[in-house]
């Protein structure tokens, strides 16, 4: 095998890597990142401090009519007990009365409204426990997944450098070096097959002497524009 198909083996082994190992860093981060429970999270945590928060309210409604109530029963009590004989004192308990039954008509209706607000409060909290629940188990099988990936992934990229390993000893240590300095300065191509007598990277026309002379020489030939290594195939 020539020395110019030793280095398209090994720059079509080089590509290949390069592409496992991105898609490889990519289901890591994929794996890693739990931003969408960390939302979840924050919003349940929220609605749960709501829901306590209007539970808190109702209570102290509740509380309010519960006092008020009692006031009422025992001003009644005194009202028609008969221990109180003065007319004016039976008159401003009457008044009391009737002015605590007002305000209990208002408590009731504050105490209602609570009622219903910590209904829709709970309602809320459930409907994002429902929902961090759902995203969790879609987490397991999407980790579940993405660990399958990275198990495969890894496998091709040992096997893919022990294709490298391989072929690395045929090449020189000359050609070596110009494959690897091209490939640092070519976004990783160093080596790019001829397609219609052009240059397979950069599209520059190629000429017919230069064309021959990659089939013909033992010598690297390369793109007069880009400078990659020139490939006849």
């Amino acid at each position: 095998m020539s020395q110019i198909s030793i280095l398209y083996r090994l720059q079509q082994i080089d590509t290949q890597l390069d592409s496992t190992v991105l898609s490889l860093q990519n289901v890591e981060k994929e794996i890693g990142d739990d931003f969408i429970v960390e939302e979840a999270e924050k919003k349940i945590s929220q609605a749960k401090l709501n829901y306590q928060d209007e539970l808190r309210k109702l209570r102290e409604a509740q509380e309010k009519s519960k006092n008020v109530r009692l006031k009422i029963e025992q001003s009644e009590a005194s009202l028609y007990g008969g221990k109180i004989q003065n007319p004016k004192e039976l008159q401003d308990l009457q008044a009391e009365i009737t002015s605590l039954k007002r305000l209990i008509s208002t408590l009731e209706d504050h105490e209602l409204e609570e009622m219903i607000a910590v209904e829709d409060a709970e309602t809320r909290y459930k409907t994002e426990e429902d929902a961090i629940t759902s995203i969790q188990g879609e987490l397991i099988e999407k980790h579940a997944r993405l660990k399958g990936e990275k198990t495969k992934l890894l496998e091709k990229i040992e096997r893919l450098q022990a294709e490298k390993r391989v072929t690395l000893p045929a090449v020189t240590a000359q050609d070596l070096s110009l494959y690897e300095q091209l490939r640092k300065t070519r976004n990783g191509v160093a080596v790019v097959k001829i397609s219609s007598r052009a240059c397979g990277a950069c599209g520059t026309t190629l000429t017919a002497a230069l064309i021959q002379s990659t089939q013909l020489t033992g010598q690297l030939v390369r793109c007069p524009t880009c400078s990659r290594i020139l490939y006849p195939g």
